[in-house]
């Protein structure tokens, strides 16, 4: 593998997006399977009131956010500016991101990209894992919640992909959502693969991705794949053959536009500095 390769799919790279956007692609679970909570290990609860239009998708939703802690005014405003730079840089219009009450965050946009509004929200972790163990669980039909641990510490993680669930033992974090200096959503029409999302490390984040890639090559699998961890799931499990250098990579999948844009607003915006949990959705006519 050289420059700027394509992650190579074990569980499927699609899941990626599933979890990150709310939204179905190959190999990825739908809104239903992924956890609504934005802190991993915790859930949260959404109470949802809905008057529609009477075209499908119409009408505006509100979202609301809720901090999974106390906070502080400061540190919500920054969360809110954060959410606003996200819905741009995903290129969703007419989105208002506003701060009330001093204690939650309200996202309005188009109703027909509710769920895209509500993963503004997702705090977005990125964290690349070396893979010990993994294991194929019988009789589970989706993995149970997100795990947390410090970065710096091993992690028992859960990942699916096609109705299939299994449990991961990996190493420490070796890369970070820090380490990348850009993402971008492109079309390969040369290729025929459709959307994907290029990726940019920076010169240390680089130098981190090409001895990982390195070590892990000359393992025997599983030890030969890393773990892409986001927000404490499993989403994917590449294996790699060789050294990935040059401080470049792609995620290919079956991605949509705009489902490319969004996990590239994720990823360069970075992670939320509050962790917030959705605490209603309403779904408002708009004559």
């Amino acid at each position: 593998m050289g420059d700027g390769m394509a992650l190579r799919r074990v569980l499927g790279v699609a899941c990626l997006v599933a979890l990150v956007c709310g939204c179905s692609g190959s190999g990825g679970s739908g809104d239903a399977d992924r956890p609504r909570s934005g802190k991993p290990g915790k859930s949260a609860s959404a109470s949802a009131s809905a008057s529609t239009s009477g075209k499908a998708g119409g009408g505006r939703a509100d979202v609301t956010f809720m901090p999974q802690e106390p906070v502080s005014a400061q540190a919500l405003e920054r969360t809110a500016e954060l959410i606003r730079e996200r819905a741009v840089k995903a290129g969703l219009g007419g989105v208002k991101v506003t701060v009330e009450d001093k204690s939650q965050i309200t996202v309005s946009g188009p109703a027909a990209r509710r769920e895209t509004l509500e993963a503004l929200g997702q705090p977005a972790e990125l964290a690349f894992r070396p893979v010990r163990t993994t294991a194929a669980e019988t009789g589970v039909e989706k993995c149970p919640g997100a795990m947390e641990a410090s970065p710096s510490e091993p992690l028992t993680a859960c990942g699916e992909y096609q109705g299939t669930v299994s449990t991961y033992q990996l190493g420490p974090a070796e890369v970070a959502g820090t380490d990348l200096s850009e993402a971008e959503a492109a079309y390969d029409a040369k290729r025929g693969s459709g959307w994907y999302v290029k990726l940019d490390f920076t010169a240390a984040g680089g130098a981190k991705f090409a001895d990982i890639t390195g070590r892990l090559s000359t393992q025997p699998p599983p030890q030969n794949q890393f773990a892409i961890v986001l927000d404490g799931i499993v989403v994917s499990a590449p294996s790699v053959s060789s050294a990935i250098t040059g401080g470049k990579a792609e995620i290919s999948g079956s991605f949509t536009k705009q489902e490319a844009q969004q996990l590239a607003a994720q990823v360069n915006t970075g992670a939320l500095p509050v962790h917030l949990s959705v605490s209603s959705v309403t779904t408002v006519r708009v004559d």
